[in-house]
């Protein structure tokens, strides 16, 4: 039997200046109804989902988009069917928003948006919203002080707010010393850590989730239960190919990191996947992705345009003394 076709939808997240972001509420006699959702709607053959959601935001609020990028794609199946969500940014529009179809509008500061009921194919967004567009990977220093100093340089930039690390030659005992070191670190500047060790590790240490390496994915993924890191704790993974991918959409990460999208200098020999096979990668994650491999913030606007959250890296995004690892 041939699957059904997702039926696909141009979403837009339209957001003011003050940081808050307009949703509207689904009427009750439809499926999801009662529930707030990002205006948008179904994309007509033939149409892009770019033009379907100028059309669909002037069908419904009387507006026309005038600065509008790609933010995800979700694929997302419901009972009474597959979704696929083409979910743009919009920062600029002519005209003022309304209810034209007599919807209930609302602004809400996008830190908020967690608390209301949406949708479950709109989670990622939410996760996307969430994002920054950089995740940075500490280098693997022997020297606790070298990634402290380092990781310190970093932050002060103020560009950097969602930070991996990783030590994979340390001791679960080092690392956990080192990460007890670094989570105030990162929350003195704003911006979130991640810990790449086992989950108590990241507990123990008070970051704000785990990141699971190809072999932790794998191993829970044989249990088929998401780590447990708290509430509100982020459990990210990196993934290669299609089969890694499945295992963290079977976890549920709430994001996760494809690689090599470009050859690298410290893993020369690895094939890199490329641009396309990046967003083929992209389309099917059904969460936010990040770009890893050859990365610096010059390629952030060529991820998003396939699809990905942003860049991850080393070397592009660290502040510190030379880089290894």
């Amino acid at each position: 039997m041939t699957a059904p076709r997702c039926l696909d939808v141009a979403i837009g997240v339209i957001l003011d200046p003050s940081g808050t972001c307009l949703v509207a509420r689904r009427p009750r006699d439809l499926p999801q109804g009662g529930r707030w959702e990002f205006p948008g709607g179904k994309v007509a053959p033939g149409e892009s989902p770019a033009r379907a959601l100028a059309r669909e935001l002037d069908e419904e609020l009387g507006i026309l988009p005038r600065r509008a990028a790609p933010l995800i794609t979700v694929a997302h199946d419901y009972p009474e069917g597959c979704v696929r969500l083409h979910v743009f940014t919009v920062h600029g529009y002519a005209g003022s928003p309304r209810g034209r179809e007599g919807q209930p509008l609302r602004w809400v500061p996008v830190q908020d948006l967690p608390g209301l009921e949406f949708p479950a194919a709109n989670r990622p967004i939410l996760r996307a919203l969430s994002l920054p567009d950089r995740y940075l990977i500490t280098p693997d220093y022997p020297d606790p002080e070298a990634v402290l100093r380092g990781l310190a340089r970093t932050l002060e930039k103020g560009t950097v707010r969602l930070v991996q690390l990783r030590a994979p030659a340390w001791t679960q005992a080092e690392v956990l010393a080192l990460a007890r070191e670094a989570v105030p670190l990162c929350h003195r500047h704003g911006a979130r850590i991640l810990v790449n060790a086992d989950p108590q590790t990241a507990a123990a240490a008070g970051a704000d989730g785990v990141h699971l390496n190809g072999v932790r994915l794998a191993q829970w993924a044989a249990k088929g239960a998401r780590p447990q890191v708290g509430d509100g704790q982020l459990v990210a993974a990196s993934v290669h190919d299609a089969d890694s991918l499945g295992q963290a959409r079977g976890l549920g990460c709430d994001f996760v990191v494809i690689s090599p999208v470009a050859p690298t200098a410290t893993h020369p020999g690895a094939r890199p996947l490329g641009w396309n096979r990046f967003a083929e990668l992209a389309r099917a994650a059904g969460c936010p992705v990040y770009a890893l491999g050859g990365m610096t913030p010059a390629h952030i606007p060529r991820a998003r345009a396939r699809g990905g959250q942003g860049v991850a890296g080393i070397r592009g995004l660290w502040q510190g003394e030379g880089v290894g690892g």
